[in-house]
C-alpha cells in the first residue's frame, strides 16, 4: 500500500465495544440484572423487533476467538468496557469472583497478543438495584460507583494503562432524563441537570481513586463531542445553537478538561429553578482528565423555532422516519439541507470530527486525545463468507483523513478506534443497525471479516493509508 497519509510512531489503531452490547451471558456466572436488561425484557416495543442482549454476541465465551481476530485485523488496541453488574451483582455487595475472572481472562489474552486494553468503567449498564432507587439523580450511585471504581483499578491496574470512567455521560443523561428513550424513561428537565451532574462527579471520584491506586494511571473520559451550528445565520438560531451546545457539550467538556461548569447553563439552569443539586467544585477541579476520548457521529443543526418538546429515534433503518429533537422554548434540531445523511438520518461530516478534535486541543493544548468511536451504521448481508462494505471503507478513509488533518494542525491525536470491532446489540436499533468490523450471524454467531476488516489490516501495518 502506498501511504499518503502517515500517522505518527505508536498510533494505536483499534476498535470499540461495550460489554452489555457484546458479551451476551447475562444470566451467566452470578451478573446481576442491568437497568437495560430489565427495559428490555418490560419494554420490548420500544427496541426494534424487541431485541435483548442476552446473547448479545457470546463475547463473554468467544473472547479468544475475537481477540484472534482483532490481531488478524492488524489492531495494537482495543477498546472495551468493564460490566457493572456483572463484577457486582449487589453493589452494596462483594464483588462477583467470577465475573472478575473473566475480564482478567480478557485483559491477559490481549496483551498476549500485543493489544493494548483501553477499558471503560462505565457504558450505560448501572446495576438495576441502583436504578430502582433513583440511578444517577441519586448520591447513592456515586459513592457505589467509587466503590466499583476503585476495585477495578486495584484489581487490574498492574496490567491497564488507559482508563475512561464514563462513556458519553451527556448521551446517558440525555435519553435517559430528557427524551425518556432510555432507561429510566424520563422527561424531566431537572433529572436531566441532576443525573448529568451526578456523572461528572462520579467521574471525578473515579479519577481520584485512580490516581491514587495506580500513580501510572491515565485516566480519561469519553464524549460524545457534535458541533452544533446554527440552523440560519440568524442571532435567535446563535443563540439556540450556542444553549445547545452548552447543554450537550460544555457542560461535560468543560468539568472534564478544565474543571469548572460553564457559567452560562449555570445560569440557565437556575433561572429554570432545575439547578438543585450542589455542585462540588472542588471535586470537580480534582477531577479533570490526563486524556480524552471522542466520540464523533454526526454534528447538529440548531433552530430557535421550537414551540413544543418532542423527540423521534429512528430506530428502523427506514429513511422517511425523520430523527427529531426540540426542547420547547430552547431549542430544536433541524436536517442539514445540503448533507448527507444514513439509512438512520445521521449526517455524515468528516469536517465534524476535525473541528471536534481542534476544539478539544484549544481547551488545553497538547492534551492526549483519542477517537474512541466512529463509524457508520449500515444495513447488511453475507454474501459468501464476506460483506461488501465498501461504503464504510469510504467513510473510514473520510474520517481518518480528517484525525490525519488535526494531528497536522496540532492535535496530540493517539489512536483510532472504530465503531464497531463487530456487529453488535445496538440499543433501541437492535441489531439490524450493523457498525462491525466482523459480520455477526445471529443465527450461528459465526464471525465473517468484511471488506473492510481487511482493508484495515493493511492501513494498521503501513500506519496509514
Amino acid at each position: 500500500m502506498s501511504v499518503r497519509y502517515r500517522f505518527p510512531v505508536g498510533f494505536v489503531w483499534g476498535s470499540a465495544t461495550a460489554a452489555l452490547q457484546v458479551e451476551g451471558a447475562t444470566n451467566s456466572d452470578g451478573r446481576g440484572p442491568s437497568v437495560w436488561d430489565v427495559f428490555c425484557r418490560d419494554h420490548p416495543e420500544k427496541i426494534f423487533e424487541g431485541a435483548t442482549p442476552d446473547m448479545a454476541c457470546d463475547h463473554y465465551h468467544r473472547f479468544r476467538e475475537d481477540v484472534r481476530e482483532m490481531r488478524e485485523i492488524g489492531h495494537n488496541g482495543y477498546r472495551f468496557s468493564i460490566s457493572w453488574p456483572r463484577l457486582f451483582p449487589d453493589p452494596r455487595g462483594p464483588v462477583n469472583q467470577s465475573g472478575a475472572d473473566f475480564y482478567d481472562r480478557l485483559i491477559d489474552c490481549l496483551l498476549e497478543n500485543g493489544i493494548e486494553p483501553n477499558v471503560t468503567l462505565y457504558h450505560w449498564d448501572l446495576p438495576h438495584s441502583l436504578g430502582e432507587t433513583g440511578g444517577w439523580e441519586c448520591q447513592e450511585t456515586v459513592d457505589r460507583f467509587t466503590d466499583y471504581a476503585r476495585s477495578c483499578f486495584a484489581r487490574y491496574g498492574d496490567r491497564v494503562t488507559l482508563w475512561s470512567t464514563i462513556n458519553e455521560p451527556g448521551w446517558s443523561a440525555l435519553n435517559g432524563y430528557i427524551t425518556g428513550l432510555h432507561p429510566p424513561c424520563k422527561q424531566d428537565q431537572g433529572a436531566f441537570v441532576r443525573a448529568a451532574t451526578g456523572l461528572m462527579e462520579a467521574h471525578a471520584r473515579a479519577v481520584a481513586v485512580g490516581h491514587e491506586s495506580s500513580p501510572n494511571a491515565k485516566i480519561g473520559i469519553v464524549l460524545n463531542l457534535s458541533p452544533i451550528h446554527p440552523a440560519t445565520p440568524s442571532e435567535k438560531d446563535l443563540d439556540a445553537a450556542r444553549m445547545a451546545d452548552g447543554m450537550l457539550n460544555r457542560w461535560f467538556l468543560e468539568p472534564a478538561i478544565r474543571g469548572e461548569f460553564p457559567e452560562d447553563i449555570m445560569y440557565l439552569y437556575e433561572s429554570r429553578g432545575i439547578l438543585d443539586r450542589r455542585l462540588d467544585r472542588d471535586l470537580i477541579r480534582k477531577g479533570t482528565v490526563d486524556f480524552l476520548g471522542v466520540n464523533y457521529y454526526y454534528p447538529h443543526h440548531a433552530s430557535a423555532a421550537a414551540d413544543e418538546t418532542a423527540f423521534f429515534l429512528n430506530t428502523s433503518g427506514r429513511r422517511e422516519e425523520a430523527c427529531q429533537f426540540s426542547l420547547a422554548g430552547l431549542f430544536r434540531f433541524v436536517p442539514n439541507p445540503e448533507g448527507r445523511f444514513t439509512d438512520w438520518g445521521w449526517e455524515i461530516d468528516p469536517e465534524g470530527l476535525h473541528q471536534s478534535l481542534i476544539r478539544a486541543d484549544r481547551y488545553r493544548h497538547g492534551i492526549p486525545l483519542y477517537v474512541t468511536e466512529n463509524g457508520i451504521g449500515r444495513q447488511e448481508s453475507l454474501i459468501g463468507e464476506t460483506v461488501d462494505d465498501s461504503e464504510r471503507i469510504e467513510y473510514l478513509q473520510s474520517h481518518l483523513k480528517a484525525v490525519h488533518r488535526a494531528i497536522a494542525d496540532g492535535a496530540n491525536v493517539k489512536g483510532y478506534y472504530m465503531w464497531s470491532l463487530m456487529d453488535n446489540f445496538s440499543w433501541l436499533n437492535g441489531f439490524k443497525k450493523r457498525y462491525g468490523f466482523l459480520f455477526i450471524d445471529r443465527t450461528t454467531l459465526a464471525r465473517f471479516k468484511k471488506k473492510s476488516a481487511y482493508w484495515y489490516r493493511e492501513v494498521s501495518l503501513a500506519n496509514g493509508f
